[in-house]
């Protein structure tokens, strides 16, 4: 930015402990951050992030109808020169608002262009030594279809809260973090996928499939990633974009088969019994 005004850089606290290792450790990068900035944190949980109707309204340029707090978030990123995420490992995932958030991710396709190449970091904190689970690839996967740059996806153990700012080994990898963040570098892990650094992989028969960019690769006698094929996940707006043209045809087909689509599902209607909690009387306080 050449305008001299600070940066904005938008912390994404997706817990919703006060002061936990998410929030402070956010802080602690900031402080860490050479490039004048402001810091504008947001605690996800605090969000009302309504789960998606599938309606394809905002696949063909409709509005979405649900009136929640996705499009404030939405602004925020696209607002943003550079996010920082973290979030605390639940059941071997992230937090569920993470995923909740992603479910509503066709509404991405509007800041796409805005969001594009912009810097994000990836925090997990976990209190089970290798217990991280799947929760890496959901921060992923939400930096990927926002088509930001990675700078480092990093798992660091801490449960308590403070409890990451009390390893002096984790101070240093803030100041490396902050400093970073707008530089050209980045972190990447050892032994990643060599398409975009994932270590989640699902494994097929003579290869592995990356579960973040679809991107397949093998290893070789001496231990070495061999690449193999893209996933075609991955690329610039233009190409991102595509996926929401399929999706467009997607309910164009439905349109067209729509007649025998309700004659092979309508036979099901009746089936089983919809159970429902019971209703819930306001507790009187004395």
């Amino acid at each position: 930015m050449g305008d001299g005004k600070p940066k904005r850089v938008l912390g994404l606290v997706a817990s919703p402990r006060v002061l936990g290792n998410c929030e402070t450790f956010i802080k602690e990068i900031s402080r860490h951050i050479p490039e004048q900035h402001v810091l504008r944190l947001l605690r996800l949980t605090s969000l009302n992030i309504r789960p998606c109707r599938a309606c394809y309204g905002c696949v063909m340029g409709n509005p979405c109808p649900e009136d929640d707090d996705i499009q404030f978030l939405l602004d925020e990123l696209a607002a943003a020169d550079a996010v920082i995420l973290a979030s605390p490992v639940y059941y071997l995932g992230a937090n569920a608002i993470i995923k909740g958030i992603c479910d509503r991710g066709f509404l991405f396709f509007s800041i796409l262009e805005k969001t594009c190449n912009k810097p994000i970091i990836l925090l997990n904190f976990f209190g089970i030594p290798e217990r991280i689970g799947m929760a890496p690839q959901m921060l992923e996967t939400f930096a990927m279809f926002l088509g930001m740059s990675v700078k480092a996806s990093l798992s660091i153990e801490a449960a308590l809260p403070g409890a990451a700012l009390m390893n002096e080994k984790n101070i240093v990898t803030a100041d490396h973090l902050g400093r970073m963040l707008f530089s050209s570098g980045s972190i990447r892990p050892e032994r990643g996928c060599p398409f975009c650094g994932s270590q989640i992989v699902r494994i097929a028969k003579v290869d592995y499939i990356c579960t973040v960019c679809h991107g397949s690769f093998a290893i070789d006698a001496i231990g070495n990633f061999v690449k193999k094929k893209e996933g075609g996940i991955m690329g610039p707006p233009e190409h991102m974009l595509l996926h929401r043209e399929w999706l467009r045809g997607m309910k164009k087909r439905f349109q067209e088969n729509k007649k025998k689509i309700i004659q092979t599902i309508s036979g099901y209607k009746e089936d089983g019994e919809w159970i429902k909690p019971p209703s819930r009387t306001p507790s009187s306080r004395t």
